[in-house]
């Protein structure tokens, strides 16, 4: 399945997954910066946090606009038909930025649209349905919190700590740093949208 890449302005630490011949990459304002050998598909931003690049392949955006840069870039990877999207730099740096990358996960899995945030060390991305992790599995933390609507019947198995059909309220805490126990595990509920972020263990230490 093809994928579109995304590397945005916010904190970035190096990584990057492996890229395919017809996946596409887009370098959001300064994310352009952190591409390095990689050749982007398309740079868009209004560049007010860094120099405007010399690129065949650009889009410059006013710096006065109802959207931020990243979400430019993903209405144009969606208009190119890509559903599936990762974004590097979009977790870090400014707090406001990354509660409304966060947001734009939301608005944007209501729509079908599959986007995770994504670094060297930790993963953000939306549910909808139940769900089973079989990659992730060893020294992360893992958090699920609910979004707009109360969670029903949520049920965590094989985590340290398990819920068996809890209702899970969207002003609770509740479902921060559980913990993997090195194999794969499951997130079911009946209703809503959960987000779930992973934190690999060994780099908070």
């Amino acid at each position: 399945m093809k994928k579109c890449f995304i590397f945005a302005g916010g904190d970035y630490d190096g990584f990057f997954d492996k890229i395919e011949k017809n996946d596409y990459v887009i370098g959001v304002d300064r994310g352009y910066t952190y591409l390095n050998a990689l050749k982007a598909n398309l740079i868009i931003g209004d560049f007010d946090s860094s120099v405007e690049p010399n690129y065949p392949d650009k889009i410059v955006l006013k710096p006065e606009k109802d959207v931020t840069d990243l979400y430019a870039a993903l209405e144009i990877a969606i208009k190119k038909n890509y559903k599936n999207i990762i974004v590097y730099g979009g977790l870090g740096g400014r707090l406001s930025h990354t509660i409304a990358n966060i947001k734009i996960l939301f608005e944007f899995k209501k729509k079908g649209i599959n986007i995770s945030l994504k670094s060297k060390n930790k993963l953000a991305f939306i549910i909808n349905k139940d769900f089973k992790e079989e990659e992730y599995i060893d020294d992360f933390y893992v958090s699920v919190f609910a979004l707009e609507d109360d969670i029903k019947d949520l049920s965590l198995k094989n985590l340290k700590y398990e819920l068996n059909n809890y209702n899970l309220k969207s002003y609770q805490s509740l479902g921060v740093s559980n913990e993997t126990l090195n194999k794969p595990f499951e997130i079911k509920f009946s209703n809503g949208m959960l987000l779930v972020i992973y934190e690999r263990k060994s780099a908070f230490i």
